[in-house]
């Protein structure tokens, strides 16, 4: 919803939708929607959230004593340490001691609780990994957390090995668990490799995560396919509140995920909770490629103007060439997101037949700077066009756009080799 649509237009529009109303794109020229009906969804993920139960007392008690020998909390003889760090390991209800450690006071605990996650090959415990990323400040203790991502087919983790190496203080030890990380992946190293070819292999096979979102690590366990629901339900339902922090938290998670994530953010698309519908696509569209199945679950948003514009980008991102033919007309459309949106999609869809358009868009002075910024964009993501390139650098230079939006445009273009 644009800030420009009254709250009472939006819930009419809204309605409209949700009764089956009219489907088709506002712009002439553009084919029929596929049907969009909307239903509730944030008691479904409840219920998949609560799921998660906690072992039994017996368990618990047997978890607690090898946790308090595993994490080191209580002194024990290297025998008993072993013993106690593999039969953890093995514990099918480890999760219960080990992500409540990751966020212990005590710097020490946290890398232990790390590292014993990565031991176990409990792949599903990647997901409190990843939040622990977000919130750990300790530069040591981010390495161990990222060689653990890494050891448990979450090439999220490589890219954090790289910037770990990039600083003097954590180098040697992100260098040790890189160069582990990637011989474990089948790269040939030299025996003494340099910081380049290290780090030139970690960005190689982490875009190559980015890209399928499944790992290149070879013989990983499928994750436990009961935590993963719970856990990955408990973020998106906890979005139902006011509060920003697990709204934020469920992006995080999910969008460094993989393909992990997208099945159950697919199934929530037609959510009639529209906070529920936006998250989806926003984790949809961070995803990128790695979301392309659920572009097709994804088109019937074009017809929901409170989310059209989310949608829109997510189709963009996701590489759906396939929805071209509903985003073309968008370009013209009256709505000022929608064609903003449009003009950037169309551009990372490569739509030669908008080339021209795009172009048109780009030198109409009278079209908002917002609409102009997304068709230079969209028009640098081809070759030979340095109008558009020289537009974003001087916006740049005389700083009369958004700095931000400028600086991720920028970013995104890098990362498309342009």
């Amino acid at each position: 919803m644009t800030p420009r649509r009254s709250a009472w237009a939006c819930a009419i529009a809204a309605l409209a939708v949700a009764c089956g109303g009219r489907q088709e794109n506002a712009a002439d020229g553009a084919p029929k929607l596929p049907p969009l009906a909307l239903q509730p969804r944030i008691a479904e993920l409840k219920a998949m959230a609560a799921t998660r139960s906690a072992p039994t007392e017996a368990a618990q008690k047997e978890l607690r004593d090898l946790g308090d020998i595993a994490l080191q909390l209580v002194e024990s003889d290297p025998r008993t340490l072993t013993l106690s760090e593999r039969a953890l390991g093995e514990h099918a209800d480890a999760w219960w001691i080990l992500e409540p450690a990751l966020a212990h006071e005590q710097v020490e605990v946290r890398q232990r609780a790390a590292w014993l996650c990565g031991q176990s090959r409990q792949t599903a415990l990647a997901l409190p990994l990843l939040l622990r990323l977000k919130y750990e400040l300790d530069p040591p203790t981010v390495v161990w957390v990222a060689d653990a991502l890494a050891r448990l087919g979450n090439d999220s983790g490589l890219a954090w090995l790289d910037a770990a190496i990039g600083s003097e203080a954590t180098a040697q030890a992100a260098g040790a668990s890189a160069i582990e990380a990637l011989r474990a992946r089948g790269v040939a190293l030299a025996e003494q490799p340099t910081w380049d070819e290290v780090r030139g292999a970690l960005r190689q096979h982490h875009d190559a995560w980015q890209q399928r979102g499944t790992t290149s690590l070879p013989g990983t366990p499928p994750p436990d396919e009961k935590q993963t629901q719970w856990r990955l339900a408990a973020h998106l339902a906890a979005s139902e509140g006011t509060q920003l922090r697990p709204v934020d938290d469920a992006k995080y998670v999910m969008r460094r995920a993989g393909s992990l994530s997208v099945p159950l953010v697919t199934r929530i698309l037609d959510a009639s909770e529209p906070y529920l519908r936006t998250l989806a696509l926003q984790v949809l569209a961070d995803l990128g490629p790695v979301a392309r199945p659920a572009s097709s679950a994804v088109l019937p948003l074009l017809g929901d103007p409170m989310t059209s514009s989310y949608a829109v980008r997510t189709l963009g991102e996701c590489g759906a060439s396939e929805a071209l033919p509903f985003l073309r007309p968008m370009l013209g459309n009256a709505d000022l997101e929608l064609r903003t949106a449009a003009a950037r999609s169309l551009g990372l869809l490569r739509d030669e037949p908008s080339r021209a358009l795009l172009r048109a868009r780009l030198q109409d002075a009278t079209e908002s700077m917002d609409v102009r910024v997304a068709a230079a964009f969209g028009l640098c993501c081809f070759d030979g066009e340095p109008e558009a390139a020289a537009f974003l650098a001087d916006r740049e230079a005389k700083k009369d756009y958004h700095e931000q939006t400028l600086a991720r445009l920028r970013e995104r273009l890098t990362a498309l080799g342009k």
